[in-house]
């Protein structure tokens, strides 16, 4: 039995139909590959990497000439992402400018496409790509089974001046005094969740700065010694004041204030770092647990 003329033809125009939409489809996954992140987000991936070459290169130069910023970084996309806490120093808004940074205002960063523009859009581009940390980045393109050692530098943030008075801190009053002035005023500090910080002495008492530890919950907040005695270690601090706030506005401890404070006094005890107190800021009130009784151990 022979076929048709006719069917011949349909099936022959099916078959190339199919053909062609299975070469764009090919096509269209070479040149934008996908997946998906968190189930909801998309990651484009780029299986030869040559697309992010130019992103890994200006990670690079960072390292090289803003070592205090690098860490950062962030890749969203191919573009770098920069995300600062405080304003930077005009010789750093220099370097960025030189770099090829532009401040974006509606996204309150900073940012370079690497040579790859695009289109704006309404859309946030971290609902479309994975947010990659700059280490992370570095890490993905190193190669398998090498580390590479890495300088480190300590820098300041920025000043805290205080007055004469607040020079020392002798009571729980001078620090609440300088928790006011310097933490509580920061436009980081947000009053609806618990916040650590360690205020830094020397020898005669006398701040050297502070260190904003941990940012918790509205009733919790997660403490490790490691955190805590770390800007202690670098600053080169005899002491410290531990200090966080009770959003409640109550400034009683809890039985883990207590506990933690006792396990940190044990852990400066190894580190020859001393903790003077440990004040809860409420409001209006503080409240000190060496005052109270807390630090006989």
């Amino acid at each position: 039995m022979e076929a048709h003329p006719s069917a011949i033809r349909r099936l022959c125009f099916f078959w190339k139909l199919k053909c062609r939409r299975h070469s764009r489809r090919s096509i269209q996954t070479e040149k934008y590959p996908l997946k998906r992140v968190d189930g909801r987000k998309r990651e484009t991936v780029n299986q030869n990497n040559s697309g992010m070459s130019a992103t890994m290169a200006l990670l690079d130069r960072m390292k090289v000439e803003l070592p205090e910023i690098w860490s950062q970084a962030q890749v969203v996309g191919s573009w770098v992402w920069l995300e600062l806490n405080v304003p930077p120093l005009d010789s750093i808004k220099a370097k960025l400018h030189e770099l090829g940074f532009h401040w974006n205002q509606a996204r309150n960063c900073w940012q370079n496409p690497c040579g790859k523009s695009r289109p704006r859009s309404d859309r946030d581009p971290r609902d479309m790509y994975a947010v990659i940390p700059a280490a992370a980045a570095s890490m993905n393109e190193a190669k398998p089974g090498t580390i590479t050692p890495k300088e480190f530098k300590v820098v300041s943030l920025r000043e805290c001046p205080v007055p004469e008075s607040m020079q020392t801190c002798e009571t729980p009053e001078n620090a609440a005094d300088y928790w006011r002035m310097h933490i509580a005023t920061n436009r980081y500090f947000n009053p609806e969740c618990e916040c650590l910080a360690a205020l830094l002495l020397n020898t005669r008492r006398r701040v050297k700065g502070h260190q904003v530890i941990s940012i918790g919950t509205l009733d919790t907040i997660l403490v490790h010694p490691r955190d805590v005695f770390r800007g202690a270690v670098v600053a080169a601090a005899a002491s410290i004041v531990l200090m966080h706030n009770h959003p409640s506005g109550e400034p009683q401890p809890s039985e883990g204030d207590i506990k933690v404070t006792r396990d940190l006094i044990r852990a400066g005890q190894l580190l020859k770092v001393e903790v003077v107190d440990h004040v809860i800021m409420g409001n209006p009130n503080h409240c000190s647990l060496r005052a109270l009784g807390y630090f006989s151990m």
